[in-house]
């Protein structure tokens, strides 16, 4: 949603229309009620339909659009692009509202947010303000050990500032390069820029829906797979500069086509899930329609619609309104509990969100315009030097501080946290309200297991990138036992008791994991990359003779106890049976529909819904006890009642997590379990296998 506006456009919205006059040359009065437009669509699906409407690539491509328009017209007038000016100029403008609505929503977050959002909601300050939001997120949307993204983040929407941002440094370089290449080839400043911008569409374009197909979560917040959306908004631009007129009928079925596809958009197509793909061309092409029609003078015209005072008010001010509707959403959803506002509700906030959102202008935007000229470059330099210092000095004390606490409580854990320790009974230990539960919610580092060391480059090799975490003990060039943990996240969650059984019976241990690939036959399952994966791993397992495959042997349902065999696991252990391979298999912990630890902030920790009763979450009988008689090369290891104790499975047990977000144990509630897993293997094994070395 941009501001930078062509002189003529900003310099006022509530005079008559100007007389008849080039496109490119005038005030565009429906380009400004065309923002008011999009940003009232991207509130109202927003609040109201939960889903996205495509207001937001409007905003882009009109950025583009303006911002060519303005570019141009200097280079063909001999002024040049001016870089550092315009940039000192652009984000001193754009940044005070930002950090104005960063620090106000963090101050939110610190009072009315459970403590687990907290440091999420410091990195992704300090990624907006820098504009990187959007790669933040994109990360996060593939990355499978990621924070759980499933609540949204105040500071979500600010993915698409961040894209504009990013285009307000290349695009002003691109067009320098236009206006080099037309000095040199002595080729007008607009033929040159429509092939530039020809090829950066194409080019973005193609990758934008290649990517889109192949991982759309990613390409819905990549940079690259957008910027064919502001290609094209200059290419409309170069189209208007050139003088392209349309007949005045034609002019008013285009106007009302191109707004009403822009309504209809996120109602006929899914934007959130097949943007920015070739489907993005619908609300573009309807913003494209919109401009060409112009400003028609005839009332029957959209731009009679979109030319009337309150939309030319609020489109001035509609840069803040973005900023600050979707905080003070998200705000309202967190403090009431609630997936979706209510109709009454809804409209308080979008109400709220424009009175916010024009003071922001007012008070805060329109102000610090600091003008023109090199004197003026240098104070909104200075400008954006504060702005960005406002928000990391503070983010950083914040995260310093939360770091601290951690490791505090990390150094008192011993005696103050327990965890499964107090479930074997022989520790007098009572719950201190006072002290903090482990780990801390705010900081997930190091609540993944590994084991000590990475994988050797020719292990790695092997599997390439379908492994996310390939590590291992130190290899034991003696050991006669080589074992190996493969699946998903919830085999690799238990690598501190697998590390502690290999190194007592001083076996070599190698993890191989991919969270939600677990190990199956391949024929059992229809996820691509896990199939090459099962596939690598059955090789590896062939070829380096591995002994023992450590992994899980049942799986849980989120919804009632529904717990069952894995798919295909009976098969597996037949198939690694024939190779003199002993399986032992760990019966899956409870999953839940929400976040376990955000359940005790919001519910408190004797809610029903934080502990609910085993025979919800877990089958009376661990399901893999019926394969034990068939499968002597089957280890059985249960540890439901270490987390399910005394008939209930509770967020916390010994003033530690169970859970770190809806379905994993962290790593510091694992490690108290290791002693009773520990003691169960060798029970197992002495029983089973007892020709297993090192017992």
């Amino acid at each position: 949603m941009s501001r930078l506006l062509p002189a003529e456009l900003s310099a006022g919205t509530d005079r008559a229309p100007a007389p008849p006059a080039p496109a490119a040359h005038r005030f565009r009065p429906e380009v400004q009620g065309l923002r008011t437009v999009a940003v009232l669509l991207v509130a109202v699906y927003h609040v109201w339909i939960g889903g996205v409407s495509g207001g937001v690539d409007v905003f882009l491509f009109i950025s583009a659009f303006l911002m060519t328009l303005s570019f141009v017209r200097r280079l063909e007038n001999g002024t040049g692009p001016q870089l550092g000016r315009y940039w000192a100029r652009t984000f001193s403008r754009l940044l005070p509202p930002v950090v104005v609505t960063v620090l106000g929503t963090l101050v939110a977050v610190r009072l009315l947010f459970p403590s687990d959002r907290w440091y999420a909601a410091i990195e992704e300050a300090a990624a907006t303000v820098l504009y990187a939001q959007n790669w933040v997120l994109a990360f996060n949307a593939v990355d499978y050990y990621a924070a759980d993204t499933s609540q949204a983040s105040p500071f979500q929407h600010f993915w698409s500032l961040s894209v504009q941002g990013q285009v307000f440094l290349l695009w002003p370089l691109l067009l320098a390069l236009c206006g080099l290449l037309a000095r040199r080839t002595r080729q007008p400043v607009g033929r040159v820029a429509a092939v530039v911008f020809g090829a950066v569409f194409l080019a973005s374009f193609v990758f934008s829906v290649v990517s889109t197909g192949n991982e759309q979560a990613f390409a819905y917040f990549d940079t690259r797979a957008r910027l064919w959306e502001f290609a094209l908004g200059s290419l409309l631009a170069l189209a208007v500069l050139r003088g392209v007129t349309l007949p005045g009928a034609l002019r008013l079925v285009l106007g009302w086509t191109g707004l009403v596809a822009i309504a209809v958009c996120g109602l006929v197509l899914d934007v959130q899930g097949s943007f920015p793909g070739w489907a993005a061309l619908w609300p573009l092409t309807g913003a494209a329609l919109v401009i060409l029609a112009g400003h028609t003078g005839d009332p029957r015209g959209a731009d009679a619609l979109l030319t009337r005072r309150p939309l030319l008010v609020l489109g001035e001010a509609s840069y803040a309104v973005y900023l600050v509707h979707w905080p003070v959403l998200v705000t309202y959803l967190v403090v009431t509990d609630r997936a979706k506002a209510t109709l009454l509700h809804g409209l308080v906030i979008l109400l709220a969100s424009i009175v916010l959102g024009v003071l922001l202008h007012r008070l805060v935007e329109r102000p610090l315009r600091l003008g023109t000229g090199a004197r003026a470059s240098l104070r909104q330099l200075g400008l954006i030097v504060l702005c960005v210092v406002l928000v990391l000095v503070p983010a950083a004390g914040a995260r310093v501080v939360l770091d601290r606490h951690a490791q505090e409580a990390a150094a008192r854990a011993a005696v103050e946290n327990p965890g499964a320790a107090v479930l074997a009974g022989d520790l007098a230990w009572q719950q201190d309200p006072a002290v903090p539960t482990i780990p801390n919610p705010l900081v997930r580092e190091g609540q993944w297991a590994t084991l000590p060391e990475k994988c050797d480059d020719a292990t790695q090799d092997w599997f390439g990138d379908h492994v996310v975490a390939c590590t291992a003990l130190p290899v034991d060039p003696d050991a006669e036992v080589d074992a190996m943990v493969v699946g998903n996240s919830h085999a690799e969650q238990w690598l501190p008791a697998f590390q502690r059984v290999a190194e007592d019976r001083g076996w070599n241990l190698l993890s191989a994991v991919k969270g939600a690939c677990r190990y199956q036959p391949v024929e059992t399952t229809d996820e691509t990359e896990c199939q090459e994966l099962i596939r690598l791993t059955d090789q590896y397992i062939e070829e380096q003779d591995i002994d023992v495959v450590f992994t899980t042997s049942t799986v849980t349902s989120t919804d009632g106890p529904g717990e069952e065999i894995a798919p295909g696991f009976a098969q597996l252990l037949d198939d690694l049976d024939e190779r003199g391979v002993t399986v032992v298999g760990v019966r899956d912990n409870p999953r839940f529909s929400f976040n376990m630890v955000t359940c005790i902030d919001q519910d408190g920790p004797d809610a029903a819904r934080c502990n609910p009763p085993r025979e919800q979450k877990l089958a009376p009988q661990n399901p893999a006890d019926a394969l034990e008689a068939a499968h002597e090369n089957f280890v059985n290891v249960d540890m439901s009642d270490w987390i399910c104790p005394d008939g209930t499975c509770p967020s916390r047990i010994g003033n530690r997590w169970v859970y770190m977000d809806d379905n994993h144990m962290p790593h510091d509630y694992v490690v108290t379990m290791v002693p009773a897993f520990a003691e169960q293997f060798d029970r197992l094994v002495e029983s089973r296998v007892q020709s297993l070395p090192g017992g």
